[in-house]
């Protein structure tokens, strides 16, 4: 397959595409496709960031590797990524850098992931707030407490507890959001007019801040500077992403030539030690049989793979054409 210059092009783009603490090297992505082990932290690490932004989760760069791969095995694994070989990597992220290339190609592949990252990760110029709409009181009646006591042993105190607690942490939350949006009042109530959109025409939180700091302008210029960057390197992975599929097209083939290898010098051992194995133990045949329909299951998600693969190349063309 002729890629020539696009495939640097469109890795380079998607890397800088990503969030800055989750951008690995267009090299990492390289070494992957050959296995390298030297690319399995950077890319446990990658999709580590990845997954935690997904989800909402905090993290840190201290967190250990032992940590990051348990929590990336369960995440892919909830998203309904279900392949066996992610699942079997050390624990020590010390291999495995193509088979977590092809879990981040997956990942990658979901529906707006990219623009979901953008939209999280986006520079907060303007003020927002939420519309509370709850009622301002909380029912009262805690029908059904006593039987869920008796039925559940639970103490029913315990369970007011509970609901007296939850009715205070409302409250405070309320009463804190209503002097949030009192403060934003003030705000853009003193500073009317003064703003150079005449739609606007009141500063933001953040404006009036860099107003009584300008010397903080410099760090909200280089976010602004790394933002658009970012928005700009998705344009462009928009329009060489096309090129990416193919090269991993081409990792996928790797991956099932090198599975016949093994299956090919494997098949005589298996021949002779199944029935050895299934004479002795009864629970085998089950457990063989379990494993050949997840191996059906997983040539089936293999061909709708390179179907989907084709399809995209097939629009490719048409678009080059």
């Amino acid at each position: 397959r002729q890629r020539g210059p696009a495939l640097p092009a469109a890795v380079g783009a998607l890397c800088r595409a990503l969030p800055p603490r989750a951008r690995p090297a267009p090299d990492t992505l390289r070494r992957a496709r050959f296995d390298r082990p030297q690319a399995s932290l950077d890319f446990w690490k990658l999709l580590y960031v990845l997954l935690k932004q997904i989800h909402g989760g905090k993290w840190t760069e201290s967190d250990a590797i032992g940590a990051q791969v348990r929590f990336v095995k369960w995440a892919l694994w909830y998203q309904g990524y279900g392949r066996p070989q992610l699942q079997r990597l050390p624990a020590d992220g010390s291999a495995g850098s193509r088979e977590l290339l092809l879990a981040f190609s997956w990942l990658l592949h979901c529906p707006g992931l990219l623009e979901q990252l953008l939209a999280r990760n986006r520079v907060q110029t303007g003020d927002q707030t939420s519309v509370c709409t709850c009622e301002d009181d909380l029912p009262e009646s805690q029908e059904g407490t006593s039987e869920a006591g008796a039925e559940g042993r639970v103490d029913v105190r315990y369970l007011q507890w509970l609901h007296g607690r939850l009715r205070l942490q409302w409250c405070s939350l309320h009463a804190q959001h209503q002097e949030q949006c009192k403060l934003l009042h003030k705000i853009h109530l003193f500073t009317s007019g003064s703003h150079m959109d005449q739609n606007l025409g009141h500063f933001s939180v953040t404006e009036a801040d860099l107003i009584r700091h300008p010397e903080n302008y410099k760090q909200l210029l280089q976010l602004l500077e790394s933002e658009t960057t970012q928005l700009e390197a998705f344009l462009e992975w928009k329009q060489l992403e096309a090129v990416y599929w193919q090269w991993m097209e081409t990792v996928l083939d790797d991956m099932a030539e090198e599975g016949n290898m093994c299956e090919s010098q494997d098949a005589d051992v298996e021949k002779r030690r199944l029935p050895e194995v299934t004479s002795c133990c009864p629970w085998a045949a089950k457990l063989a049989g379990q494993m050949d329909r997840l191996s059906r299951d997983l040539l089936a998600l293999q061909e709708q793979l390179h179907q989907l693969v084709a399809q995209r190349k097939a629009a490719w063309w048409e678009k080059v054409r």
